[in-house]
């Protein structure tokens, strides 16, 4: 008994002691399986001696049972956002205004990477974790202690020194990321799953710290680097500098590469020579913080009601490359927009050869005056996805020719149209099969019938093996298992569960099924509304356009509006629209509203409610129909053309004539960082004309 425990006391002990090697040291001395061994042996002697596992051993890493939520709790002191510039000199006129505010006392700052990742606040009571708080509005944020806990480089418990003690109550804010690496082994896996890939590792990290079962973040190797505090008592740090050695001694990993400066002049040659560095970092970085280092003097400087007085983010620009544009092709998504893909000679840009790079739209490619032929400027929005951002004209070749979009559809070989407003070409063929395959692959979409293995690659496989032609199809695959187990990465226990997915999705209900059609204009709240006055799909099939736009909801006008009705109504309307419907109720598919969830009940109180938004560009840190659910779950209505009635336009790179229009008419326009800003955020004050100065740090 005895020696049980004192093993396992010094189990616990090596493997703290191997985790400090690894994450804070980084020398680590032993091979990953040894580690893992370790951890076996830990969790067998705690197997049978339950009552001595603690909440810090190492062993209650790999993630508890599913939690039924994240509870919001408020930060005992606010995480604020922090002001950013690109140029050296906005950069050496924040110094000016520092030096002034210290009435020109000597200026001593710390410098550290800008890491791409997820901010948090971890709270160590008497040296024990005891809770993790994302950034949220800076004021409140979502408690994910459970999904925390599982990464390997967050001490559960901290390590007392002769030198430093841990306080009672101690703060540590930093940022939680995941490596390139990890995020392409995942999305590799993904990839040979048929399952569709994440945009970028800062995006999936933030879904990652979600998740309600921990188990699943712990399967993925998340990490963390500590920057900055929140409360701490006692408070015994002059500076900046002495906080994070303290943090390091304690066993909370810091970023090495943080560096003390004296002037700004400093500050600048150590922004200047880090930016070829980072690139070998293994993670994002996508510039550097300069902090006043005392914390006496970031006192006195005091904060805006934004952001601190003392602290600034350098971000560094978009690595660029020439290229040679050769030749566009025009890709069909699932409303039969075809938007133009830029094939270019292979160029090495950003960590990775590059030889495609999204054009936008027919609008941007005549702005810009691209052309077959010519030297082109790209880079990548993020770091993630290629465009082209100019042409370099002195180098255009006689035999340039100019891009435009084709006439006949690519897939089908029916007509393109430009409607009225819209900076979109789209094929109109119900039928066209590369949008058919677009629907499929939008349909099983997680937010829409969630059928877990009928990813883009799989969708591809049955298609091209003649089993998925139409919606039907998806239902009838239980009777040709023999042929699919044969197909390419496909064995008996995946298709297996492939088939039970499908089963489970019939129950999905009305709301999901209207959403994952593809309709046009008809995203997830509309669906919402839509399902629950009408109640089942014989019903909406029965009502008129304008039964469909407007109807009483409590003795109330509501509706979803004309332009949505009149696209919903030509799809049931039609011989395509009629057919699915027919192929689904076939199935057995539940085209009836499901009960009611207390949350929609809601959707007067939400922040977006009611308002009509329209979205344009390229957006860096958001898929567009991810991004669309998203607002539409907030109560907006997302359209497509920007007219009087809208009272939105977000805008990314490459936004073409619809904030043209948008600012004509006088309508409010957010870039990105408004929008990251707002989403943060529980509860938003809608201010037309207000500008986006500030974008959080998280």
């Amino acid at each position: 008994m005895p020696g049980n425990a004192q093993q396992i006391k010094d189990l616990r002990k090596q493997i703290t002691h191997h985790d400090r090697l690894y994450y804070v040291d980084a020398k680590p001395q032993i091979s990953d399986r040894q580690y893992d061994r370790l951890i076996q042996q830990l969790a067998e002697l705690e197997t049978k001696k339950p009552h001595l596992v603690t909440a810090d051993s190492p062993t209650q890493r790999v993630g508890g049972e599913p939690i039924p939520g994240f509870e919001t709790v408020a930060h005992s002191r606010p995480m604020y956002s922090i002001d950013n510039t690109y140029d050296h000199n906005e950069l050496r006129a924040w110094h000016e205004r520092v030096v002034k505010g210290l009435s020109d006392q000597p200026i001593e700052y710390i410098v550290e990477p800008k890491i791409d990742g997820v901010a948090v606040s971890l709270r160590y009571q008497a040296g024990l974790l005891v809770q993790a708080v994302t950034r949220g509005d800076g004021q409140r944020g979502d408690d994910i202690t459970a999904n925390v806990r599982t990464i390997r480089s967050v001490p559960l418990s901290l390590s007392a020194t002769t030198s430093h003690q841990p306080s009672a109550v101690l703060e540590v804010r930093g940022e939680i990321f995941m490596t390139n690496e990890e995020f392409e082994r995942i999305n590799t896996l993904r990839r040979d799953d048929g399952e569709e890939t994440y945009a970028n590792p800062r995006n999936f990290t933030a879904g990652t710290l979600k998740q309600l079962d921990p188990k699943i973040a712990a399967q993925r190797r998340l990490h963390f680097l500590a920057h900055g505090r929140g409360q701490l008592e006692p408070d015994h740090y002059a500076t900046q500098s002495e906080l994070l050695v303290a943090m390091r001694q304690l066993g909370i990993p810091t970023n090495e590469h943080t560096k003390s400066c004296t002037g700004i002049d400093k500050v600048i040659e150590t922004i200047t020579s880090f930016e070829t560095q980072r690139r070998e970092l293994g993670y994002g970085v996508d510039g550097m913080v300069v902090k006043v280092d005392r914390y006496n003097l970031q006192d006195k400087l005091g904060f805006t009601s934004k952001a601190p007085r003392w602290c600034i983010a350098y971000k560094y620009a978009a690595e660029q490359a020439v290229t040679r544009l050769t030749s566009v092709d025009w890709q069909v998504g699932k409303t039969g927009k075809l938007t133009p893909r830029a094939t270019m000679d292979p160029v090495f840009l950003a960590g990775t050869t590059v030889s495609h790079a999204t054009l936008h739209n027919a609008d941007e490619i005549e702005r810009k005056d691209i052309r077959l032929g010519d030297t082109v400027v790209i880079e990548k929005a993020g770091e993630i996805i290629p465009q082209v951002v100019l042409v370099v004209k002195d180098q255009r070749p006689k035999n340039t020719r100019k891009i435009t979009p084709p006439e006949l559809c690519p897939s089908c070989a029916k007509p393109v149209v430009s409607e009225e407003g819209e900076v979109a070409h789209r094929c109109v063929n119900p039928e066209c099969p590369a949008q058919f395959r677009e629907k499929m692959i939008w349909f099983a979409g997680r937010d829409q019938m969630d059928i877990e293995g009928l990813g883009e690659k799989v969708i591809h496989q049955l298609a091209d093996a003649g089993l998925l032609n139409n919606f039907g199809n998806i239902y009838q695959l239980k009777d040709h298992t023999g042929q699919i187990v044969t197909l390419e990465r496909m064995g008996t226990t995946k298709v297996d569960n492939l088939i039970n997915a499908i089963e489970a999705s019939k129950s999905r209900g009305l709301q999901r099924v209207l959403a994952g059609l593809g309709i046009r204009h008809v995203g997830g709240r509309a669906s919402q509304i839509l399902s629950e006055n009408f109640g089942n799909i014989d019903n909406l099939t029965a009502a008129t356009k304008d039964q469909i736009s407007e109807f009483e909801v409590n003795s109330e006008k509501s509706g979803i509006g004309p332009e949505i009705a009149k696209s919903l109504y030509q799809f049931l309307h039609s011989d395509a629209g009629q057919r699915v419907i027919e192929e689904l109720k076939g199935a057995q598919v539940n085209l009836t509203v499901l009960k009611q969830s207390p949350s929609s009940a809601k959707a007067s109180n939400l922040p977006f409610n009611g308002k009509t938004i329209v979205l344009t560009g390229t957006l860096e840190n958001y898929d567009r129909k991810a991004l669309s659910q998203k607002l539409e779950s907030l109560g907006a209505k997302i359209t497509s053309s920007v007219s009087s009635n809208t009272d939105l336009v977000v805008a990314g790179a490459g936004p073409g004539r619809k904030l043209d229009k948008a600012r004509t008419l006088g309508i409010e326009t957010w870039d990105e960082t408004r929008l990251i800003a707002a989403l943060g955020k529980q509860s938003i004050t809608w201010q037309r004309g207000q500008s986006a100065k500030h974008r959080y740090s998280g």
